[in-house]
């Protein structure tokens, strides 16, 4: 019977069981060991930074809406103004086209009134008192009636002459100083309705003489 020598080359070899033993590195990331980790340095350097997170994204559009907003705002605000000016410029605009109008139309009345005023002169001193009754009458109801339109007739005569209301169509020589530039006689009553002046006054002045 031979015996098999252990220690020749082909032989078993029976060597330490800890040197034979193979390792296993499990490559799935959810098992690996904190020191399989890539350390910092490895990283590549170059990699863009991160994109922002859904809140900072959220508040971006936020923000973009909000500035879009104020800008509707602004132009609907600057719209409405110039809407208004308009309506204003077209309600003075049509304003005066009716004072105009119905200032025509009163100095047309007023100038009858001009005509009530001369008969009834001519009348004050007639016989016929019906007829001065009638004439004063009418011319009454006249001046009533454009009064309540607001037509007011200009009381100039003893006051200073102010060309705002009246215009000068004669001087009178005045002894007196304290009438030097006052109107002395009113020869054409003025009308106005409110504070405009549709019809000046046709007055004389007095200049003191010397």
């Amino acid at each position: 019977m031979i015996k098999k020598d252990d220690n020749r080359p082909g032989g078993n070899d029976r060597s330490d069981p800890a040197e034979s033993t193979m390792r296993v590195k499990d490559k799935r990331h959810w098992a690996r060991e904190p020191d399989d980790e890539p350390s910092p340095a490895s990283a590549d350097e170059s990699a863009p930074p991160s994109l922002p997170s859904f809140v900072e994204e959220q508040r971006l559009r936020a923000e973009a809406a909000e500035r879009k907003l104020r800008e509707y705002i602004a132009a609907f605000q600057q719209a409405t103004a110039e809407h208004d000016q308009f309506r204003e410029r077209l309600l003075r605009d049509v304003d005066r086209r009716v004072d105009l109008k119905f200032s025509g139309l009163v100095e047309n009345l007023v100038e009858a009134l001009d005509d009530l005023d001369l008969a009834l002169a001519h009348v004050e001193g007639s016989p016929e008192d019906a007829l001065r009754r009638g004439v004063a009458l009418a011319r009454d109801r006249f001046v009533a009636a454009l009064a309540r339109h607001g037509v007011e007739r200009i009381e100039v005569t003893g006051s200073e002459f102010d060309p705002n209301v009246a215009e000068a169509v004669r001087l009178d020589p005045v002894s007196d100083p304290a009438l030097d530039g006052k109107v002395t006689t009113t020869l054409r009553p003025g009308y106005r309705i409110g504070e405009r002046v549709f019809r000046p006054a046709r007055v004389a002045v007095g200049r003191l003489s010397s």
